[in-house]
């Protein structure tokens, strides 16, 4: 698994990972939301995670509105480009705070078991931009 991006940094990371996701076929990626807080959306901070293509990505934890309006739109528009891209499998894991702050040092393959057992099914239109 490749890690990518720039914690805090969302249009680096946003970014980083159209770059990373350049040739590949769209429509076979799973997507995975990241977070370590279900209940309070408008301070959440979130990676994202994406198994499908060649070598899984997980981007830092870069998007939300933990940073502010620029990760709000970064979040947004990480979606909307995914979905126009032709991704449909969309998917949310939510780690306890101390979880998700190791998740970034894990081992990859335990990181990758980790999120693939966590993800549940989501709606994109909770991403957008309010």
């Amino acid at each position: 698994m490749e890690i990518i991006g720039f914690r805090g940094a969302p249009e680096m990371t946003l970014k980083a990972l159209q770059d990373a996701l350049k040739n590949t076929h769209f429509p076979s990626l799973i997507v995975t939301l990241v977070t370590d807080w279900q209940d309070q959306r408008d301070r959440a901070r979130y990676a994202l995670f994406i198994r499908g293509a060649k070598t899984p990505i997980l981007t830092e934890d870069a998007f939300g509105p933990a940073f502010g309006e620029p990760g709000r739109r970064a979040l947004a528009e990480a979606v909307a480009w995914l979905e126009q891209k032709g991704v449909r499998k969309f998917y949310e894991a939510v780690l306890p705070p101390s979880e998700y702050q190791g998740l970034f040092d894990l081992e990859p393959e335990t990181a990758y078991r980790r999120l693939v057992a966590s993800a549940n099914p989501t709606d994109t239109a909770i991403y957008s931009v309010a």
